[in-house]
């Protein structure tokens, strides 16, 4: 049996290989396409799935594989990696270097490795479950802000927020934590593991998107769960603190 060190060293490999690919497109003019549910999708997020989905399935072929471009495949051994391959397509393409190559294992239901990869900005993130968060290999750790008054809170886009949680619960958020920035995106979670930020706060999540962000935000000492306070990885909405902050944080959004 594979153990997480290894599984992770391995998702930092192909992640990072992943998001080289993105930068062959990275700031040119490329077709966009929308995809059912509207969102973007370009050649450089199928290219970069492709490619992790095949070194997957020669490294350990009787694995189970979940990509947002290219569904699920389903596995026998009780492992599933998770890809997301462009986290972040808007930034992407206007040439915001503000997005991530995702990448999760997850073992019997619950995901227990996450890498992203930050290709243009050359960070990458990875946790695996009691092994501690790194990023390029150092440990990071979430803040020690205890006062909500003092957080730097993040979010992708104020626009869904209000859409999806409420304009009440965007102006308590707005007006009661102490600097909010659109940090947005994986890039957001990154902030929060390394102390950057406190407080980053999703109103809409799908499992590729959440999936890797279990492992980092918790073992850089955070919490994670949805806006009722959920910890389930198929969490549809999604709050990130510090911990310390994490209940007043639901307050503000759970209204």
């Amino acid at each position: 049996m594979t153990d997480l060190a290894e599984l992770t060293e391995f998702a930092i490999d192909i992640a990072d290989e992943a998001g080289e690919i993105t930068l062959k497109y990275f700031g040119t003019e490329i077709e966009v396409e929308s995809k059912s549910d509207q969102s973007p999708v370009t050649i450089a997020d199928r290219e970069s799935e492709k490619y992790l989905r095949g070194e997957i399935e020669k490294r350990f072929p009787d694995d189970g594989i979940l990509g947002e471009e290219f569904g699920e495949k389903k596995g026998t051994t009780g492992r599933r990696w998770i890809l997301d391959p462009i986290d972040g397509t808007k930034s992407f393409i206007r040439g915001v270097p503000l997005y991530g190559t995702m990448v999760a294992v997850e073992i019997d239901g619950r995901p227990v490795v996450g890498v992203i990869c930050f290709a243009p900005i050359g960070d990458t993130i990875a946790a695996f479950e009691g092994g501690g968060c790194r990023v390029n290999g150092e440990p990071c750790a979430v803040s020690e802000t205890t006062e909500i008054a003092s957080a730097l809170a993040l979010t992708t886009d104020f626009g869904d927020f209000r859409t999806y949680l409420g304009q009440a619960a965007l102006m308590n958020y707005v007006g009661s934590t102490g600097l909010q920035r659109t940090w947005g995106d994986c890039y957001g979670y990154l902030m929060l593991a390394t102390g950057r930020a406190d407080v980053m706060v999703d109103p809409i999540m799908n499992y590729w998107d959440v999936a890797a962000l279990i492992p980092i935000v918790t073992e850089a000492g955070g919490r994670i769960t949805d806006i009722a306070g959920s910890d389930s990885p198929q969490m549809k909405t999604c709050v990130a603190t510090n911990g310390a902050l994490h209940e007043a944080v639901l307050k503000l959004v759970s209204i």
